[in-house]
């Protein structure tokens, strides 16, 4: 009886191994390839219904839009250390506090670095798409559109984003630094 149960698992383990997939998606990259992570250095809200109020820095980033409308966005400050010359740095997204509706996020970098007291109605230029995301777990997002998610590290100083809802009725939000928006060094 014994031999048979152990046959068993065996044929299980057997069938499970052959079944794993061989390739991983080209948008994943390996832990092991990670360098070095930057976290955000500061997060501004900026909202339609307050649309000339500065909120000033927070840990608590939200983007959300209701309806098509009372769309509040967040700006996301990264700063980059000396050194990272010659490497890729990639934008990537994980472990929101929470999220509804589509789950969906577009980034954008934007014209200037002073963010922290920016308004809906007075920020920074949005300049370049770099991706969309889908939130849709508590782990990383899914890449939907990587167009610019990877870019030339700078020899150091300071870049801007802008996370935008993608959808009429959605609500994403993270607790910066450890959460959210963050870029890979590859």
């Amino acid at each position: 009886m014994k031999s048979t149960i152990f046959s068993s698992a065996i044929a299980i383990f057997a069938t499970l191994a052959t079944a794993a997939p061989t390739a991983a998606p080209s948008d994943i990259v390996a832990r092991d390839e990670v360098k070095q992570v930057i976290l955000s250095s500061a997060v501004v809200n900026i909202q339609e219904d307050a649309a000339n109020t500065p909120l000033g820095v927070t840990y608590k980033a939200i983007v959300s839009r209701v309806n098509g409308k009372h769309n509040s966005q967040a700006l996301v400050k990264f700063d980059f250390p000396d050194g990272l010359t010659g490497y890729k740095c990639k934008l990537d997204f994980a472990y929101p506090a929470q999220f509804s509706g589509t789950g969906e996020i577009q980034v954008f970098s934007i014209g200037d670095t002073n963010i922290e007291n920016a308004t809906f109605n007075k920020r920074p230029f949005r300049d370049q798409f770099k991706g969309t995301f889908r939130v849709a777990g508590w782990g990383e997002a899914v890449v939907l559109d990587a167009s610019g998610l990877t870019f030339d590290c700078p020899a150091k100083g300071a870049k801007a984003y802008e996370v935008v809802s993608q959808g009429d009725s959605n609500d994403v939000e993270w607790y910066a630094p450890g959460g959210g928006l963050r870029i890979d060094v590859l």
